[in-house]
């Protein structure tokens, strides 16, 4: 893992070599210890380490971009050289803007030393209460336990140098019943990985597979839905992708109006749903800043269902006459009111369905944020406030905007992280299925 003074070592050497008015150097370093099991038994572990280099050089209004992996003296001067070669023969990039000066950024908090320096017996042990709990329980267990660590820096010709340290933890588990008519999947991730709950994760999954063994078949159509924060987390991507100034501008978005206008300041979603960005946010901490280097603070998009703010790029803001918008660099959605525990959301329902996750997601229509996709890893009907049976899965056609309208939106849960996101259970009073699926 390289660190702070040697990646803005490594920078500003590439910056001296390509000799450029207006340059820029990225460094990405990352460590990853991974174990992986399968069929009950953990079949690959290791540890990967990795190293990239990118450096973007213009020459006038002409960009040149190389990438290597090698930090050492010649490597980082033939990178330089090959980047002022590239950008000599290139056409005039239009949209170019000079790079940023010197910025003041925050501390990252999204650091756990207990996740970069992992202790491999420690996870050794947790993973065999995991297969013991996948064999006990007579279910095929597979999964993947990750810890891993990022250090990114970049610099400038114009001055702005900033460096960012991260950890990141993922534990996942597919679980499938032995007759092969049930099976379940649960996730978690945090940066630090103490507070990542292994045990909890596999039980949930052993919990889904059994209990979704022997689907009932049901007709496909509209239906009322609870979807667990994983299903809610798998659609709501799309949405947050969605949420660009320019894309709106231009006319290509789901939030452009007439007349070349945005649908800002419009009741779009149901008024108890807020959507925001938070770099400083304990449980989904992100980098102080923007892609860009535009250092980031909280950004509100949707407060109480309407539409507040868009995102800007350093061009489209100039383009516009505007400031670059300080995020977003992660999406929390979560009501504006205390949340309902999942039990009460299911009490609180006459007829419909709960929802695991989905899977084989994919956008439709842009401009309504239309989804197809497939259930996947359990369904279960629900009367008069009770589970009853699990069913089969289903397809669905679904607009993210009509999922989240004012009339649909039923009861709102506490969210949950699924980084980039941090997304709780919804209820819905409808959601579209068009037919049914064989896959279990």
């Amino acid at each position: 893992m390289v660190n702070r003074d040697d990646a803005l070592r490594i920078c500003d050497t590439v910056l001296a070599h390509a000799k450029a008015a207006d340059a820029t150097v990225s460094l990405r370093s990352t460590a990853q210890s991974h174990a992986r099991f399968a069929d009950n038994r953990i079949t690959t572990s290791g540890r990967a380490e990795d190293l990239q280099i990118t450096t973007t050089v213009w020459v006038g209004r002409k960009r040149g971009t190389s990438i290597g992996n090698d930090g050492g003296a010649d490597a980082l001067k033939q990178l330089a050289d090959e980047a002022v070669q590239i950008a000599r023969v290139s056409p005039v990039h239009r949209e170019y803007l000079p790079t940023l000066g010197p910025q003041s950024y925050p501390d990252h908090r999204g650091y756990a030393a207990a996740t970069a320096n992992i202790d491999l017996e420690a996870r050794a042990k947790t993973l065999h209460g995991v297969l013991t709990t996948c064999r006990t329980a007579k279910v095929i267990g597979a999964g993947f336990h990750t810890a891993s660590e990022a250090a990114t820096a970049e610099a400038t010709a114009n001055g702005n140098r900033r460096y960012f340290h991260s950890t990141h933890a993922d534990f996942s588990v597919t679980a499938r019943a032995a007759d092969g008519t049930g099976s379940g999947y649960f996730s978690s991730d945090h940066f630090d990985l103490s507070k990542l709950n292994a045990q909890y994760v596999v039980d949930q999954a052993v919990n889904k597979a059994v209990k979704s063994r022997q689907p009932k078949p049901i007709e496909p159509g509209v239906y009322p839905v609870i979807l667990e924060a994983q299903a809610v987390a798998d659609l709501v991507g799309f949405l947050t992708n969605s949420l660009d100034a320019r894309t709106t501008d231009e006319g290509r978005s789901a939030f452009s109006g007439k007349d070349g206008k945005s649908r800002i300041g419009e009741k779009m979603f149901n008024e108890k749903l807020n959507l925001y960005s938070d770099p400083m946010h304990p449980d989904l901490p992100a980098a102080p800043s923007t892609n860009e280097g535009v250092p980031a603070t909280r950004f509100s998009l949707v407060q109480n269902g309407v539409l507040e703010n868009l995102a800007y790029s350093r061009f489209w803001a100039q383009e516009k006459k505007k400031e670059p918008t300080p995020g977003p660099v992660n999406y929390i959605l979560e009501s504006s009111q205390a949340p309902t525990s999942m039990d009460d959301m299911i009490k609180g329902m006459e007829r419909g369905l709960l929802i695991s996750r989905f899977w084989y997601v994919r956008l439709i229509d842009g401009r309504s944020i239309m989804l197809t996709g497939l259930t996947r890893d359990g369904v279960w009907w629900i009367e008069k406030g009770q589970i009853r049976n699990p069913v089969g899965n289903l397809r669905f056609n679904q607009s993210v905007l009509a999922m989240l309208a004012p009339w649909n939106v039923e009861t709102i849960g506490a969210p949950q992280r699924k980084a980039p996101l941090m997304v709780p259970a919804l209820r819905l009073s409808g959601f579209t299925f068009t037919s049914v699926s064989d896959a279990i």
